[in-house]
């Protein structure tokens, strides 16, 4: 496997999710698979460790991160040198040239942080106007013969998903992990057990990311007591989780942080007409704001209803996403 991949970390849970993607990739060969979910949630960890248990299905396996938003050739020469082993200059044939070899080979291909070559303020998974040719090159993987797969992680659902026309894509949306799974990480990070186990781990919604972060804070602070903490502040935002969400709600469109703010102000889950009436926002466009809020994991639907993650109202609030434009989220970067 190419070296690109990052360092493996112990999971927790995450067996049905795996069980899932190897039948997508292994049983029903599946050309183009996504993997999202909101920061911290994962994606990676449950990667590395699928990756761990099929790779003896492929002839190559290659990660390759695009967290420096590299253009799609130098993605598609990189690929195609380390399959065939050879220097490829064939600037206008590097799709042919790739798809040749896998066709020729059994290959998994992950593309990791595909999140960072989407536009900011933009609606979700636009992709920069230099990297509008990686949608054509994933639909060519979705759609042309092959014997190999693309698995995508991303913060954002990909618009590919949705304007597939073929059976060769899926798409799984990782969420928090169950309670089991979470209680072992408390219990791992060495928290007193007490009856406030289960609030942190529903306030901190079952991210791994996130729970280490507020455990090692407890434990530092407290001497791993969940209740003392709660004392002071039962709906504490540890400064390390709001700088992870800074990384994504910087990337929000105004209208989407108008939605989002007021979201965050209400208690209970809220209709489309209800929003509607308070933003003043056409009805086409608060439709597509609200995909897009979807695709990019930070609102959950409720039956026909909307509403924010606890964590996320926390947020949102003490920083004022939205408000007058110069919320701290802007000045941040993904």
């Amino acid at each position: 496997m190419v070296s690109d991949a990052p360092d493996y970390k112990k999971i927790y849970g995450r067996t049905q999710e795996i069980k899932t993607l190897k039948k997508w990739i292994l049983q029903e060969q599946k050309k183009l698979v996504i993997l999202h979910g909101i920061n911290g949630i994962g994606k990676t960890t449950l990667a590395l460790q699928l990756v761990k248990n099929i790779q003896n299905k492929f002839d190559y396996i290659i990660w390759q991160s695009l967290r420096d938003s590299p253009p799609l050739k130098t993605i598609q020469t990189h690929l195609i040198q380390f399959i065939s082993n050879q220097n490829s200059t064939l600037e206008t044939s590097k799709n042919s040239h790739l798809l040749e070899n896998l066709r020729k080979h059994r290959c998994l291909i992950i593309l990791d942080d595909i999140q960072t070559i989407f536009s900011s303020g933009k609606l979700a998974s636009h992709y920069t106007p230099e990297h509008e040719n990686y949608s054509q090159f994933l639909q060519l993987i979705s759609e042309l013969s092959h014997q190999s797969c693309c698995l995508i992680i991303s913060r954002e659902k990909l618009r590919e998903i949705s304007t597939a026309k073929n059976t060769s894509v899926r798409s799984l949306h990782l969420k928090g992990l169950d309670k089991e799974a979470a209680t072992k990480i408390l219990r791992d990070q060495d928290l007193q057990i007490d009856e406030q186990w289960q609030k942190l781990i529903d306030f901190y919604n079952g991210n791994p990311t996130w729970l280490n972060i507020i455990a090692t804070t407890i434990n530092d602070l407290f001497s791993g007591s969940i209740s003392e903490l709660f004392q002071y502040d039962p709906l504490f935002l540890d400064a390390d989780i709001k700088e992870l969400l800074h990384q994504q709600f910087s990337r929000l469109s105004e209208l989407e942080k108008q939605v989002i703010s007021d979201l965050a102000t209400k208690t209970e889950a809220v209709a489309i007409s209800t929003l509607l009436d308070n933003l003043q926002i056409p009805p086409s466009d608060l439709l597509n704001i609200l995909k897009s809020l979807q695709r990019r994991s930070l609102i959950e639907k409720q039956e026909n209803n909307f509403t924010l993650l606890l964590l996320l109202k926390q947020y949102v609030i003490s920083n004022e996403v939205g408000a007058n434009g110069n919320s701290p989220v802007n000045s941040c970067s993904d």
